[in-house]
């Protein structure tokens, strides 16, 4: 509904925001621009400094698409920052060891054909690193929003983990980032990609 777009604005900040359902946005100071349906975003060509997805990429099938309209619209060295459940988490690990099923991505209803209402693609932090790769990013900062105090119950297991990392990071380096404390106990992932 824009809670991001009002702080930012408030801050000073010039705010340009677009929505697949614009209806929604509730920020008259800032204009929101409509997406449609085959995901081209109605900015310029190198126009932003800065986009913002926020709890987005988990609701869309492909991210290609996402990802090479954000560069476009991107000016060169510009920023995409990305918020998404964080799947790497041990919350999310243990439930899908016991169910199947990763933390914040239940299973889908088949007869909701709107991903809108769903979380459809859960991706962890080696694949966003691929994925952005592709569409001319590079991965400049990982973060979280807090510690899930229901991961901080299974700490006990980070020696167990940092093992296997250790073991595996010797063929894949990535592996390490995917096993780092914050991507373990973090709730929320904040990625921040750089246009090259």
């Amino acid at each position: 509904m824009g809670a991001l777009s009002r702080r930012l604005s408030d801050k000073g900040y010039r705010v340009r925001a677009c929505e697949l359902f614009p209806e929604y946005f509730r920020v008259p100071e800032v204009e929101c621009r409509k997406v449609e349906a085959d995901g081209n975003l109605p900015f310029e060509d190198a126009s932003i400094d800065v986009a913002f997805a926020v709890e987005l990429v988990e609701h869309i099938e492909t991210h290609k698409k996402l990802f090479n309209e954000t560069a476009r619209i991107l000016k060169p060295g510009g920023e995409m920052i990305i918020t998404t459940p964080n799947v790497l988490s041990f919350k999310s690990r243990i439930k899908f060891l016991f169910t199947g099923y990763l933390y914040s991505f239940p299973p889908l209803e088949p007869d909701v054909l709107d991903p809108v209402r769903q979380h459809i693609t859960p991706l962890t932090l080696d694949m966003y690193r691929w994925r952005l790769a592709q569409s001319g990013f590079e991965i400049v900062g990982v973060d979280i929003d807090k510690v899930q105090g229901t991961s901080l119950g299974y700490s006990f297991l980070l020696p167990i983990v940092w093992l296997a990392t250790w073991r595996a990071s010797r063929r894949a380096p990535n592996v390490t980032a995917q096993n780092q404390f914050r991507m373990l106990f973090g709730r929320t992932m904040i990625l921040t990609a750089r246009r090259l």
